[in-house]
Order: C-alpha cells, then structure tokens, then sequence
C-alpha cells in the first residue's frame, strides 16, 4: 500500500431512544396469540451493528473522493452502499455505473478482449493492484450481466471484464486480485488460455497464490491469504476433499490462522506486525488497519463453528470497540472499509436466520439462554 493517506470525516447523527414498558395483561388486544420466546440475541452482534451502522455515515462525495477509495466502500458495503452527490445520497453502484469520470479519466474503458478498470496511474486513484476493482465486484456480488457505460453511449459488462482479466493474465505479475476475482465469476474448476496461447486455470493461480511470502507482501499478506481463502471456500463449495494444491493452500491458511491467534495483544488487537510477531499500537489508525485486515481474512477462513470461539469474538469486539470509540476520529479509507467489510462477514456468517413464529402454548418450554459463548466484559 502507499504511504499517502486519503481521510474520510464521520457524520454524526442523533438517534432518540424511547424506553417502552411492557403492556399488563389487560392491555393485551384480544386476539393476540402468544408468542413462543425467543432466544436472546447476541450482544456482541448488536455491537456489530451499532459499528456498522456508525460507520456507514461517514460518507464519500461522488466527483470528489477517488474511484480507489469508493471502491473500497462498496467492498464493505456492497451494494447497499452509498456515497453523497450534490448534497444527496445516492447508490454507489448504480452512479458509478453510468460512464463517470475522475479528473477526465473513466472509471471504466472497453478494451480488445472486452474491458478493465483505469489502470493505476498514481497513488489512491484507481486500481492499485491488477484486477483490484473486479474483485471488489465480486465481493460486492454484482453479477456477471451487470451493465457499466464507458465512454459515450458505449456499455460493456461484468463479463467483459472477467475476459479481459483471463487474456491479459501474465506470470510476472501480481495475481493475487485476479485469483479473488476470478474464482469467484468462473468456478474453481475454470480453465482456459491465454492472448498469449498458454494455458491458465484457478488451480495455476492458487499454486502461485500460495508458493507467494506472505510477510513482505501488501497489507502484511493479508489480501493474499484472503484471496486463497475465497478460493479454496469456492472449492470446498463442490464438497471436494482437499487434495493437492488445495491441501497445500489450505495448510498455508490454517498456518497463519495460528500466527494470528498467537500475535493477538492482551487488549484483543491484533499485531500491527500482522504475521511477523506481537505488537501493540496506541494509534487508532494502526489498528484499524492491522486489526481490521487481519480480522477479515480469519472470518472469511475460520469454519463457521470456530467463529464463536472466544479469542476471535474478542478479536471482533476490539474492532467493534475502536471503530465506535473513536466514530468522530478522522480515518484512512482502506483502513476503515476492510475492518468494515470483517464485521460484515462476521455478521453475515454468524447472525441467525429468523425462527418462525410459533403459538405458544403451557408445555411449551422457554428458550434457554446460551451462556457458552458471551461478548467479551
């Protein structure tokens, strides 16, 4: 990542509580079924929630911020996100998607073998990794038929991009966007060749995703391991076993589970050393930084029983803690919206699916609460 740093201003708004007593038996409406109780919620994803829901008013301005840094709030968001243009909010996706441009440069061009993202061409302003806005696509779950205008009347789509990823794919450059894009739009099974004759798969890709160092890699290695991870979850989608490259990749996944769990600070933070070795930081941007990355890749890999395991939920609420704490605080786009997108996940894979509504009856029992697994005091 580079050392420019672009800040994104939280906007505060008041929320009114209303404490409500509960209504006496006599002011029950007749006709009211009873309703079986339900089990508590956990309050560690209301935390969740409230961060999230904090976060998501610290808005970008269309025609003002960078593509690079919109992007990134619509990797966290996904296609709920919004970003303010003129004085109103609008949908990120859907404005981004009519031919827009940053300083007279499109934010998409059509190219021979279908389309791209604007190449990098400085610091925090487009793509700063190969295939990086497509896997922010793909993150966001934008389907592969999704319309985006280019220049005048002209319009290609998800799938143009995809394509133009698939011939224009070299050894000699990083790959570690691609794997997450495209494991994603074609399938861990996917093979096909290259403008240059030679032959490419996911499994090619993963191979050299996970034969890549880790440490001196961006962000710590963590956009690495969580590329694999996305890839290796596609394959495991199959109901496959583990097998050769796949064994490896997942082995390399579950190592630096370990580290992370090892390098954890007493406080819950992760180290701002991400892999490498304990440390601690006082500044709140540090560790939403390192918390953060390192956070979104083991929600994304841990199996979603270990998700309720005591250091990662801590690992969570410091997160949660830092980013409500400190709402007010000026912070780093890609900072704040890869923590974010960690707390989507987290929330994603662990809030439960609504339980139908049941009459209640005299024999039947309350829920019990489950007292295993608490947030942390």
């Amino acid at each position: 990542m580079w050392n420019q740093r672009w800040i994104v201003s939280v906007v505060c708004v008041s929320v009114l509580c209303l404490s409500l007593k509960p209504l006496s038996a006599e002011e029950v409406p007749s006709g009211t079924k009873p309703q079986a109780t339900a089990k508590p919620a956990d309050p560690l994803l209301a935390e969740v929630d409230k961060a999230i829901s904090v976060s998501t008013r610290r808005y970008l301005t269309a025609n003002v911020h960078t593509p690079w840094q919109i992007m990134h709030g619509l990797l966290a968001l996904r296609q709920d996100y919004e970003v303010k243009q003129g004085g109103e909010k609008v949908n990120a996706l859907t404005w981004m998607s009519k031919g827009v441009t940053f300083k007279g440069d499109q934010w998409f061009e059509r190219t021979r073998y279908g389309g791209r993202a604007h190449p990098y061409s400085r610091a925090y302003a487009f793509e700063g990794h190969p295939n990086q806005f497509l896997a922010i696509l793909a993150m966001a779950d934008v389907p592969a038929d999704h319309e985006i205008v280019t220049r005048g009347a002209d319009t290609i789509r998800v799938s143009d991009l995809v394509k133009h990823a698939q011939m224009e794919i070299k050894s000699s450059v990083e790959i570690t966007w691609t794997l997450w894009a495209l494991s994603h739009y074609l399938g861990a099974d996917a093979t096909w060749i290259s403008k240059n004759g030679e032959a490419w798969s996911i499994e090619r890709l993963v191979r050299m995703q996970t034969r890549e160092p880790v440490r001196t890699a961006a962000c710590g290695g963590s956009h690495g391991l969580f590329a694999l991870t996305y890839a290796r979850n596609e394959y495991l989608k199959k109901g496959a076993p583990l097998r050769g490259v796949w064994f490896e990749a997942d082995q390399k996944i579950q190592r630096y589970i370990r580290e992370a769990r090892a390098n954890q600070n007493s406080d819950w933070t992760f180290s701002p050393n991400y892999f490498s070795g304990r440390q601690h930081s006082n500044s709140f941007e540090t560790r939403l930084n390192t918390s953060g990355h390192t956070l979104e890749f083991l929600v994304l890999a841990l199996p979603k029983e270990r998700l309720r395991e005591q250091w990662i939920r801590n690992g969570v609420f410091a997160v949660t803690r830092d980013l409500l704490t400190n709402q007010q605080s000026p912070a780093e786009c890609g900072s704040l919206y890869h923590a974010l997108d960690a707390l989507v996940i987290y929330r994603d894979r662990t809030k439960p699916k609504p339980a139908p509504e049941v009459a209640a009856t005299e024999n039947t029992p309350a829920a019990e609460i489950d007292d295993s697994v608490v947030a942390p005091e």
